[in-house]
């Protein structure tokens, strides 16, 4: 049985004890959601030395080896630390930032890997009041679930359409699966409530009848996922895309000076007022 007191330490360095209290799952860590084939193969190899040979990924886009015997945990460090893998992400600090592949996929409207590695470099690992997480998505189908993080990231296209050079070919109505767009008498009729500012219109255009009014991110604070669930305040505008760590800055600055131990984000706006929170961050 492992003792409580080396339960939590091996904790603070991604250790996990595993429900028969023998064994721990170590967490290693990716960039961005990221990992090179190296670092996999080098999982890997811990995973046949030192566990049972499999793994898993976390909901955060880490890898986790379990079945690391205690005895072996200093082994498991000191080979770790000589192939290069990166293991921890737990406690009251900046855990584990997840981006999507918005980066490279179809439907992305902004770099989430970039901005995600901006993030890491900056903060991940700091203290904080409590845990906090960062997740940044590419776009509406928020795949990484932006406004359910204490600072969520979330892509955003908003179009607008000029009449003059729309032919009436159907083509963004076709991609609208909000039925946002409809043709009538060849020209397109827009419905902004229907929007969610995915961006697929101004993609499939071929006569630039829609294009971006704005292209960024959307920013929420105050998300939490668990036991008591709280879906994220916007920020109320969309920022450029090299505005959104300057912006995320005045959050964590923000948060650190007023946050008590203990206090998400969630937390710190439901004690002085989401309203409060927000213009504060905002000046």
């Amino acid at each position: 049985m492992v003792n409580a007191k080396r339960q939590k330490e091996l904790k603070a360095l991604g250790f996990l004890l595993q429900n028969d209290h023998e064994h721990f799952a170590v967490r290693f860590l990716g960039r961005a959601g990221n990992f090179t084939a190296e670092e996999l193969k080098n999982i890997n190899y811990i995973a046949e030395k030192y566990g049972r040979g499999y793994c898993g990924m976390t909901t955060r886009l880490q890898i986790e080896v379990p079945w690391i015997k205690d005895e072996d945990v200093e082994n498991v460090i000191e080979e770790a630390k000589k192939i290069g893998l990166r293991h921890g992400g737990t406690g009251q600090k900046i855990r584990p930032l997840v981006a999507c592949k918005g980066t490279v996929c179809l439907h992305g409207n902004i770099d989430t890997q970039e901005i995600c590695r901006q993030l890491e470099d900056k903060y991940f690992g700091t203290d904080t009041p409590h845990k906090c997480k960062i997740g940044i998505v590419g776009c509406a189908n928020n795949c990484a679930k932006a406004n359910i993080n204490d600072i969520g990231v979330l892509g955003r296209t908003v179009p607008k359409f000029d009449l003059d050079k729309c032919v009436g070919c159907g083509l963004c109505v076709k991609g609208c699966r909000q039925k946002a767009l409809e043709v009538v008498d060849r020209k397109i009729v827009y419905n902004k409530d229907l929007c969610v500012s995915c961006g697929e219109c101004v993609r499939l255009c071929r006569t630039k009848g829609a294009v971006a009014k704005e292209k960024g991110a959307e920013i929420f604070v105050g998300g939490r996922f668990g036991r008591a669930m709280r879906i994220g305040d916007s920020l109320g505008k969309i920022f450029k895309e090299e505005e959104v760590v300057p912006m995320i800055d005045k959050i964590m600055d923000y948060y650190k000076e007023v946050g008590i131990k203990g206090e998400r984000i969630s937390h710190v706006m439901d004690r002085i007022g989401k309203d409060e929170f927000i213009k504060a961050v905002l000046e």
